[in-house]
């Protein structure tokens, strides 16, 4: 019986403590090709380290969307998303973390979360997003991104929308172990920063979109981020399906409480 438990503990140990970025990204790597109404944008986030980023441009759209995908694929993929909102009047500008697609680095927390900022303070100098009203967007690892962004910028941002996002790395770290393992995440696993508590002084009109059969990323994690949120106007829309589906199955809805976000 101790064999039995022993070996997997000491491999989650060697997981946690020297490969745990291993565990949160899932870069594809292969080069992007972006779509035809998007231009191309490198954004220097470390000497000589560079994120890909696409725009949407629009002319007068309804509002700017900055969008961070989940941890797995890249741009080829996740630049659907952006598509979407410019065939229904929006601009937007999404980004590939390092490592994934045409960007440079290394998909570790520390540059995943600084190029994020550093995306945004150049989606921020875009002559075309000034003067247009502005919704920070995150899936899953890049909604817990979107809380810190938005949370330390909500005087540059009309609304933040988060779908399927968790709490912070460590909860959803044990989240993802059998139980009997959930001691080596709780012990190994730091926190860079804790989104649900980032949002408690975030005042913007919020959605938080999670599954209440989201098997990935559990539900409570977007009850407790929406329970926390310190925002007047926000809503926690729950639907059913697999995990980021809410585009999938119900997109009309979906662009309409991103709508009604924005209406003063």
């Amino acid at each position: 019986m101790f064999t039995r438990l022993f070996y997997p503990a000491i491999f989650c140990f060697i997981l946690s403590s020297c490969s745990m970025n291993m565990f949160y990204y899932f870069p594809d790597k292969n080069p992007v090709e972006a779509s035809p109404v998007a231009t191309e944008h490198y954004i220097e986030f470390r000497e000589g380290k560079k994120i890909h980023g696409l725009f949407f441009k629009k002319e007068n759209p309804i509002a700017t969307v900055f969008i961070l995908h989940g941890n797995a694929g890249s741009l080829t993929g996740w630049q659907s998303v952006s598509e979407m909102f410019w065939d229904e009047g929006y601009q937007s500008f999404i980004i590939d973390y390092p490592e994934f697609g045409n960007s440079d680095g290394k998909a570790k927390h520390n540059q995943v979360i600084e190029s994020s900022q550093k995306a945004f303070d150049y989606f921020l100098s875009l002559p075309e997003v000034e003067g247009t009203k502005k919704i920070v967007l995150g899936f899953s690892l890049g909604g817990n991104l979107a809380l810190k962004v938005a949370a330390e910028n909500q005087d540059k941002i009309d609304a933040l929308v988060v779908e399927g996002a968790f709490t912070n790395y460590r909860d959803i770290g044990i989240a993802s172990v059998p139980k009997i393992l959930r001691f080596a995440p709780w012990l190994l696993l730091g926190n860079k920063f804790k989104g649900e508590e980032l949002i408690r002084d975030f005042k913007k009109p919020l959605l938080v979109v999670h599954s209440s059969e989201d098997e990935i990323i559990p539900y409570k994690m977007g009850e407790e981020i929406y329970k926390n949120a310190g925002s007047i106007r926000k809503e926690l829309w729950t639907i059913k399906g697999l995990h980021l589906q809410g585009f999938g199955l119900h997109p009309a809805e979906y662009f309409y409480k991103i709508r009604n976000l924005i209406v003063d």
